[in-house]
């Protein structure tokens, strides 16, 4: 019995260790031409300009089936387009009082059976300093098919004297005749489908600017009821907390990365200090239940990239920008890096629980995996450059400019099922990537 089961653990080490070995990154330099293998490289096969009334496109997503799009643009209209012509399938209004100069009604996610998709609204329409919360649409005609109730605030700390939960109806009131905004009401950041579409986790932060950042908290919802199953609260981990700053953070927290890893059930985020955590149900549950936002468990650590730059004093505090996780669940991938603009692309290995590679330093902000071998970069700035890289050869398959191969370095999705890949190019124009060869499963 001993026996077999030292073969067993000696199999289990050399398959992570496989796992690990295959996934390589491709030398990209900062400055001049990139190139790419010409024999396995992927191109821009079709450009599609979609009939949205020459509106200006704020965000893109595959509907399920693979053949068309659902657009959010700036006008705040939503629109499902054909992807074989750009013609229009149908097209809604969403419109808010508080539209900032470059923003829309934000596509998340679509579900896995294409029935839905989830995006937000707004508090009240008729009011410019109200927020947004969570709301599920149908992809048959874009009319909203259930609401759910805005989240306030929860964060206390005493260290840091600060609480933004309700407090009352008479400071409400105040405020109101002030012309004061709330500060107790959370708006919604980000949302995805977990659990083949049978939950939704979504991700809030405070509702103003300034310190406020570091109020962020992740909810799982049941998709089918609306009724919230589990509630995390932002908080350091004590090895880096500073408590005289808003949940121990001592850097803004401008990004709350997170990714559902689905043969754990469990979530990964990042933070602002450079950590990645690991959460399950347990975790979550001891969190919520406590009032104090210093002493709320942050979950444990799982990863701590560190910068290899020479410019750097700090090297374990890089701030984590984006996350992806291989659909097989074994490989992460994040960036990470400082304002000053030292970023870096790390694969970490969730088996074996090593580095697996760090890149040179990179403006990398948008990141997906999906599959084990591509993956699909985007830079961290509007004017940084879209990359598709095959992690098993460490090859570069295809690369962006500033000419008839310009993609948006942060408009991009995946097709659900098939190597294929849209984007925004320049103007209102979408084109479809592909590799050689035509189109294969992921």
């Amino acid at each position: 019995m001993r026996y077999t089961s030292l073969v067993l653990s000696f199999v289990f080490i050399s398959l992570a260790t496989n796992a690990q070995s295959v996934v390589k990154f491709p030398t990209i330099p900062n400055e001049g031409s990139n190139f790419t293998n010409s024999e396995s490289s992927w191109s821009i096969q079709s450009r599609i300009t979609p009939s949205i009334d020459g509106q200006t496109i704020y965000n893109i997503r595959y509907h399920a089936d693979g053949k068309s799009a659902i657009i959010g643009t700036t006008d705040f209209y939503l629109f499902r387009i054909s992807l074989l012509d750009g013609s229009m399938i149908w097209k809604t209004e969403a419109k808010m009082f508080y539209q900032k100069e470059f923003d829309g009604p934000k596509i998340f996610d679509v579900s896995p059976d294409g029935k839905s998709f989830l995006s937000f609204g707004q508090t009240n329409p008729n009011v410019q300093s109200s927020e947004r919360y969570l709301l599920i649409r149908s992809t048959d005609t874009g009319g909203i098919t259930k609401v759910f109730k805005p989240e306030f605030s929860l964060f206390h700390s005493i260290t840091a004297d600060i609480d933004y939960r309700y407090p009352g109806d008479a400071v409400k009131l105040s405020r109101e005749e002030s012309g004061l905004a709330p500060n107790w009401i959370l708006t919604i950041d980000s949302a995805k489908f977990i659990d083949q579409g049978k939950r939704i986790l979504a991700s809030y932060k405070h509702n103003m600017d300034g310190p406020h950042f570091y109020d962020r908290r992740l909810i799982v919802y049941d998709t089918m009821t609306g009724k919230k199953i589990n509630d995390f609260q932002l908080t350091a981990d004590p090895n880096t907390a500073d408590w005289t700053q808003p949940a121990g953070f001592e850097i803004a927290h401008y990004q709350f990365p997170y990714q559902y890893l689905e043969k754990r059930n469990t979530i990964l985020y990042g933070n602002a200090h450079g950590r990645i955590h690991e959460l399950n149900e347990t975790n979550m549950n001891q969190n919520s239940k406590i009032s104090l936002v210093e002493e709320k468990p942050a979950g444990p650590i799982i990863y701590i990239p560190e910068s290899d730059s020479e410019d750097l004093q700090v090297k374990d505090r890089q701030t984590i920008r984006s996350m992806a996780i291989t659909p097989d669940g074994n490989t992460l991938y994040c960036s990470g890096g400082v304002e000053s603009g030292y970023i870096q692309l790390y694969a970490f290995n969730l088996i074996s629980k090593k580095e697996i590679f760090k890149s040179p330093i990179m403006d990398v902000g948008e990141i997906l995996a999906p599959s084990s071998q591509i993956l699909v970069l985007g830079g961290f700035t509007s004017s940084g450059k879209f990359y598709i890289v095959d992690t098993k050869k460490g090859e570069l398959l295809f690369v962006s400019d500033d000419n008839e191969n310009y993609i948006h370095p942060n408009l991009f999705i995946t097709h659900p099922k098939q190597k294929e890949i849209l984007a925004l190019s320049t103007g209102n124009q979408i084109v479809i990537l592909r590799p050689q060869g035509g189109t294969s499963s992921w």
